[in-house]
C-alpha cells in the first residue's frame, strides 16, 4: 500500500498543482468564518460567503501566510468589504494577488459551482 506524502527522493510532486479559489478566515468576537477572497489591495479586501461579519465589526483575516486586522465597512447580498487597519507589505499583497490570479484561471463552471457553494445556494 502506498503512504500519502513524501516517498523518496527530493520531495519534489509528480502532479502539478492546479488553481483553487482563495479561501480567507476571518474571526470576529462572535467566531470564525471561512469566506472567499474576491479581491485585495494594500488596504482592504472583498470577501465571499453566506455568513459574513455585519458592518462595522472588528475582526482578523488570515489567508495563506498573511494575516490582517481590519473593519466591516460594509456587508451585503453575499459579500463584504473590509478596511485593514495598516496597509499590507508590498509583497504580501503581491502575492495574494498572485494567488487570485491563478485562481482565476479556473473554467467559468468550476468557478460558478464553487461560487454557489459558498453562498449556500449550491447546498
Amino acid at each position: 500500500m502506498n503512504s500519502f506524502g513524501k516517498q523518496q527522493g527530493g520531495g519534489r510532486r509528480s502532479a502539478a498543482r492546479s488553481a483553487a479559489p482563495t479561501m480567507a478566515v476571518l474571526t470576529t468576537l462572535s467566531g470564525s468564518r471561512s469566506a472567499v477572497l474576491s479581491n485585495v489591495s494594500s488596504t482592504g479586501a472583498r470577501f465571499r460567503a453566506s455568513d459574513l461579519p455585519q458592518m462595522g465589526e472588528e475582526l482578523q483575516i488570515r489567508i495563506d501566510r498573511v494575516q490582517a486586522f481590519g473593519t466591516v465597512v460594509w456587508s451585503e447580498h453575499g459579500e463584504c468589504g473590509v478596511v485593514f487597519d495598516a496597509p499590507l507589505h508590498p509583497s504580501e499583497e503581491e502575492s495574494l494577488r498572485q494567488t487570485l490570479a491563478a485562481a482565476r484561471g479556473l473554467p467559468p463552471d468550476v468557478r460558478a459551482a464553487f461560487d454557489n457553494w459558498v453562498v449556500g445556494c449550491g447546498r
